[in-house]
């Protein structure tokens, strides 16, 4: 071994023990390494090779001598390597229990020995313990495979070096955690097809997937269900393949999140038995993608999220919030849910613009709205004293619609001063000095809002209570807020309730609540779009004068409304009034037919 320099050559260990030759006692070439300090010391090279696999820390001659200081105490012991001497008392370190629990086993050298021998020596050492190997792979001379269990895990990872094998050298068992790689291909998804054909119990329409990643037919690849990919191409298989599928078991596959699913509903249209036992559900939201499914049985236990219930009857409620109607939880029957008792699927009544509780009240709850809101878009509100009650009362609120508190909604700043919110406004002084008490406060401060058009195309009108003595309405719809600081003026929504009551030879409001909002979106398309419409069926309420006998100043006001309405000058659109005894909704209805059938001449729009 000696060089012409009188050196010696340094030899690989790499080259020497790659192929575990050296452990077989055949080769009967020795290597031995001579110098002065170490004369009598021959060293065992093969138990150095090996103990540097073993991750020990071992000086090769790195550091200094070219390999020839050693200490004597890093090599005590190696010859115990040996099945004729006890095994080496390595201190391990403790292997923990990862999120997963998926872990890798490494069996350095693995390549020596037969797949089967392995496997049927392992489980004989970890008995009663189940051994279900994933995706085994060779690489070199290295066997690795995969667990999903931390009691398997940490069994194998206390039998590192603890298994003779029949060449006289102790098995490796390298354990750490770990999760194997996911490829859902062609040839993988007809393997997943056909376990789960084999699962598929036709004659009660069920499929069980417990431990589904374990199946002996898919341990050569990684199928565990927890992978997005995989639940969901198993999800597209059973809508291709069994659609009609009411039953499925997903115990045991360490699941925590469906949340992901899409069409559930559409894929899965029977499902009334969901099994989820023994996964990892922190939370009943991550099942929200089966609500609306008929599922009358499901299994929850061994999930995180029943160790937030403490009362079995909250438990249930959330449950079947999300499935009402659940008649099996956990394996245990319910009683009935409370539900209405009707039979056959009934319809709701066709919506209404209007609900007139008495047809007799029609003619003046129309002409009272007509006349309130013509003065109130006016420039002077004063003329509404005779429309309140001399001890009125009046209220007001605001709020932003859910969700519209962004940049560009337009800002309510006007109405937050007076909101009477009770919600929100708690001190009782407060409270009385935002109430409106006596017609004078009342039209004083309706004076100081903003200028305004409604559109009285958009009026809902609900006549609720209407008798000799009281006439009780609601009025929601939507306006324009002029001169607001705005470049385009911000679309308003309103919602009225009024108490009015006889006064006199007519009627005043003795009590009125407004709500103002801003429109939605789709409200504030359809503004002020219905001026030459038809009218509807039903009359709605619209514009103005005044309770008492329409006089002079009333009627110009009239006519000036309805020459904005209808676009035409002041002569023809106080004929159109005159004509149908100043009820300014007949005398639009009476324009917009006209308009349509083309009647007008064009010198009415002349001004």
């Amino acid at each position: 071994m000696a060089s012409k320099g009188g050196k010696y050559n340094k030899p690989s260990w790499r080259s020497q023990y790659s192929e575990h030759d050296f452990r077989g006692g055949n080769d009967t070439r020795k290597v031995s390494f001579k110098s002065n300090k170490y004369k009598k010391d021959n060293r065992n090279w093969a138990a150095a090779g090996r103990a540097y696999l073993e991750d020990e820390d071992i000086d090769m001659g790195g550091s200094s001598g070219g390999g020839r200081n050693f200490n004597r105490k890093q090599f005590k012991g190696r010859r115990g390597a040996r099945g004729d001497s006890p095994a080496p008392n390595h201190k391990k370190r403790r292997l923990l229990e990862g999120p997963m629990s998926w872990f890798r086993v490494t069996l350095p050298f693995g390549n020596k020995y037969e797949k089967s021998f392995i496997l049927k020596t392992l489980l004989e050492k970890i008995q009663p313990l189940p051994l279900w190997p994933i995706t085994w792979s060779v690489n070199g001379t290295t066997a690795t495979f995969y667990v999903d269990e931390f009691k398997v895990a940490e069994k194998l990872h206390d039998l590192d070096r603890q298994i003779q094998m029949p060449d006289g050298f102790r098995l490796l068992i390298k354990v750490s955690n770990g999760i194997p790689n996911v490829d859902v291909n062609s040839q993988m998804k007809e393997k997943i097809k056909l376990t789960m054909a084999k699962r598929y119990n036709a004659a009660n329409k069920a499929l069980d997937l417990t431990k589904f990643h374990a199946d002996p037919d898919l341990q050569d690849c990684f199928c565990a269900l927890f992978k997005p990919i995989v639940f969901i191409t198993v999800l597209e298989i059973i809508a291709e393949n069994i659609p009609e599928i009411e039953a499925i078991n997903l115990f045991d596959n360490k699941i925590a999140n469906l949340s992901y699913l899409k069409k559930t509903n559409e894929k899965l249209p029977h499902l009334k038995i969901l099994h989820v036992g023994n996964n990892k559900f922190k939370d009943l939201s991550m099942l929200d993608p089966f609500i609306g499914l008929p599922i009358i049985d499901i299994v929850l236990n061994g999930n995180p999220l029943c160790n937030k219930y403490k009362d079995q009857e909250a438990y249930i409620g959330e449950v079947r919030k999300r499935f009402p109607k659940v008649m099996k939880l956990d394996g245990i029957d319910l009683p009935p849910p409370i539900s209405f008792d009707i039979q056959e699927e009934t319809h709701l009544p066709t919506i209404q613009q209007t609900f007139l509780c008495n047809q007799e009240g029609e003619s003046i709850v129309r002409q009272f709205l007509e006349q309130y809101f013509l003065i109130f878009d006016s420039e002077n509100r004063q003329p509404l004293l005779q429309a309140y009650h001399e001890s009125a009362l009046f209220s007001m609120t605001m709020s932003y619609p859910y969700g519209q508190r962004d940049k560009n909604a337009s800002w309510l700043n006007w109405y937050t001063t007076d909101n009477r919110n009770l919600q929100k406004v708690q001190d009782p002084d407060r409270r009385h000095k935002l109430l409106k008490q006596g017609q004078v406060a009342v039209v004083s401060f309706l004076q100081e809002m903003p200028r305004s058009k409604h559109d009285i195309h958009s009026f809902t009108v609900d006549l609720v209570v209407f008798t000799p003595q009281m006439i009780v309405l609601t009025v929601t719809g939507m306006f324009k807020e002029l001169k607001s600081g705005h470049k385009v003026p911000p679309t308003r929504a309103f919602f009225r309730t009024l108490v009015i009551v006889p006064a006199g030879s007519g009627f005043c409001i003795s009590n009125e609540t407004l709500h103002i909002t801003n429109a939605t979106d789709e409200q504030a398309k359809n503004i002020f779009k219905t001026v030459v419409s038809a009218p509807p069926p039903t009359p709605v309420a619209s514009p103005v004068a005044t309770p008492a006998p329409i006089d002079e100043a009333t009627k110009q006001q009239m006519v000036t409304a309805m020459a904005e309405q209808s676009n035409m000058n002041l002569e023809w659109s106080r004929r159109c009034l005159e004509e149908t005894q100043w009820d300014f909704t007949r005398a639009l209805s009476a324009f917009a037919g006209a308009q349509k059938q083309g009647l007008i001449p064009p010198e009415a729009f002349v001004k």
